[in-house]
């Protein structure tokens, strides 16, 4: 008999951070929290992840007015 052998992934997942906080950190993410509220606002979203919101920054900042 055989045994099947399962892998378990651990999965670490990203902290999902709220608006305040996001907005707080602006400078870490290189810019002013005026960008960091028109991104969130622009994404529909309240909280994210660090990787979510660089997206929604890039996006935010390239946007055609």
């Amino acid at each position: 008999m055989a045994k099947e052998q399962k892998e378990t992934v651990i999965q670490q997942q990203e902290p999902v951070y709220s608006r305040e906080e996001l907005i707080a950190a602006a400078s870490s993410f290189g810019v002013k929290p005026e960008v960091v509220a028109g991104a969130l606002k622009l994404a529909g979203k309240d909280s994210m992840t660090k990787a979510d919101v660089e997206k929604a920054i890039k996006k935010f900042l390239e946007r055609k007015v």
